[in-house]
């Protein structure tokens, strides 16, 4: 488990989240943490990693909506 590979991944996640929903980076961050995408992220990293991240953000787009998030 290394820890700098988990934040380049959460930091590119990040990026890529908020460029697919046109948001700011930091708004997607906001989001995401209020919503508990990041800590399931955090936790899933191991095969989350290993996903493509169109696949992923449509992924946690989903998992915030069913954690009260709005975007769709």
């Amino acid at each position: 488990m290394n820890t700098r590979d988990r934040i380049e991944y959460l930091v590119v996640f990040i990026g890529e989240f908020a460029h697919h929903h046109h948001l700011s980076v930091r708004r997607t961050y906001q989001y995401l943490r209020q919503y508990k995408a990041l800590d399931f992220l955090e936790q899933q990293y191991e095969v989350a990693h290993t996903m493509g991240f169109e696949y992923m953000v449509n992924a946690m787009t989903e998992y915030c909506k069913r954690n009260g998030g709005y975007l769709s």
